[in-house]
C-alpha cells in the first residue's frame, strides 16, 4: 500500500510540475507580446505626433502664402517669410513654439528653381530613443519682381521621443 501511495503522489508531483511550466510559458509570451503591443502603439503614437506637427506648420500664418487680403493659398510658404521665420521661432520658442512643436526638427528645402534649405525650428529631445520623419511637397512663393514666382519645395518634419 505504501508504495501505491508514493507512486501516486510522484504523479501528482509530475502533473503540478508540468503545470506550473506550462503556467510560467504562458506569462513569458504574455509579458513579450505585452513589451511588443507597447512598442507599436509607442510608434503609432509618435507617426501621429509627426503628422499632427506637419499640419501645424503648413498652416502657420507665419509661413503661409496670401492673396490679396490675407487669403492664404493651400499648400504655399512665401520665401520673404521663410527667410526671417528661423529668428521669429528662436526668439519666441519658449513662449510659443515649444507648445506647438515640442521635440522636433523642421525644415523646408527648395527643389525648384534653387536649392536653399530653410531651417525653421530645432529642438531636439536629449537621449531621444526614435525618430520618426514625414515629407510634405509645398508651392513656394516669390513676391520680389512685378509678378510673382512661384517654386516647389518640401517640407521636412521629424520629431523626436
Amino acid at each position: 500500500m505504501n508504495q501505491k501511495a508514493q507512486t501516486k503522489m510522484i504523479e501528482t508531483i509530475a502533473v503540478l510540475f508540468i503545470f506550473f511550466v506550462l503556467i510560467m510559458f504562458g506569462i513569458i509570451f504574455y509579458a513579450k507580446y505585452s513589451q511588443i503591443a507597447t512598442k507599436e502603439k509607442q510608434e503609432e503614437l509618435l507617426a501621429a505626433r509627426a503628422m499632427e506637427i506637419t499640419l501645424k506648420t503648413l498652416f502657420l500664418p507665419e509661413l503661409t502664402c496670401s492673396k490679396g487680403e490675407a487669403v492664404a493659398e493651400d499648400n504655399c510658404f512665401d520665401i520673404l517669410k521663410l527667410k526671417t521665420a528661423n529668428k521669429t521661432f528662436s526668439r519666441y520658442i519658449e513662449k510659443y513654439y515649444y507648445d506647438l512643436f515640442l521635440f522636433s526638427d523642421i525644415s523646408v528645402q527648395e527643389i525648384y528653381p534653387g536649392n536653399e534649405t530653410f531651417h525653421l525650428y530645432h529642438r531636439e529631445k536629449p537621449n531621444w530613443e526614435s525618430k520618426e520623419s514625414t515629407f510634405f511637397v509645398i508651392a513656394l512663393k516669390d513676391i520680389r519682381g512685378v509678378e510673382p514666382k512661384y517654386g516647389l519645395g518640401s517640407l521636412k518634419v521629424e520629431v523626436y521621443s
